[in-house]
This record gives structure tokens, C-alpha cells and sequence, in this order.
């Protein structure tokens, strides 16, 4: 039996304008996107939540992840959205990171 060790993902919390940077024109449709479209557990699970109150983080793998809370019961959500793979992102990502000084 072999057991491997689970790396320790580090997260930085960014702010909106860097998640604004990251997406570039493509904010506007993240906006209209992704903030209304996350799922809650606790409410109806056709309910489709708006994510409030929320804090943003990239990872490692350079996703976002949105944390934050269900606008309809005030429960915890968070929402996942991969931006590390788009060639597009990567640049900027990288800027980013250095005024973090997490290279």
C-alpha cells in the first residue's frame, strides 16, 4: 500500500482590479458569467446562486476561485473557474504574481 502526500496548494488573495487585469475585455462576460452561475448546496438544487461577498484567490495552478456566499440563504460557495491553461491569461497571470512576489 502506498500512500502519497497531497501537496499543500498555495492560494494568494488577489484583488478585483487583478481579476480585472487577468480578464482583460473578457471581464464584462465573466461578470455576466460567472458571478450568477454558481450551485449552493443548502438551496434548492435547481437554484442557480449569485456568489456575494466574495473573496478572489489564485492558485497554483493559476485558476481563480471565488469564495464567498449564496445570495439567496447566505451560505458559504465558492466558485472554481480554470484560467491557467488559457494561453491568453498566462501573461498577465505572471504580472500578477511578481507584485505578490510569489513567482
Amino acid at each position: 500500500m502506498t500512500i502519497s502526500k497531497m501537496s499543500n496548494k498555495r492560494e494568494i488573495e488577489i484583488n478585483g482590479e487583478d481579476l480585472k487585469f487577468i480578464y482583460g475585455d473578457g471581464y464584462e462576460l465573466f461578470k455576466q458569467k460567472i458571478i450568477p452561475n454558481c450551485n449552493c448546496g443548502r438551496c434548492d438544487s435547481h437554484y442557480q446562486s449569485t456568489i456575494v461577498n466574495y473573496k478572489i484567490f489564485l492558485n497554483d495552478l493559476n485558476d481563480i476561485i471565488l469564495k464567498g456566499f449564496c445570495q439567496k440563504c447566505n451560505s458559504p460557495v465558492n466558485r472554481y473557474v480554470e484560467t491557467g491553461e488559457v494561453e491568453e491569461y498566462q501573461e498577465r497571470i505572471k504580472k500578477v504574481r511578481k507584485r505578490y512576489s510569489l513567482n
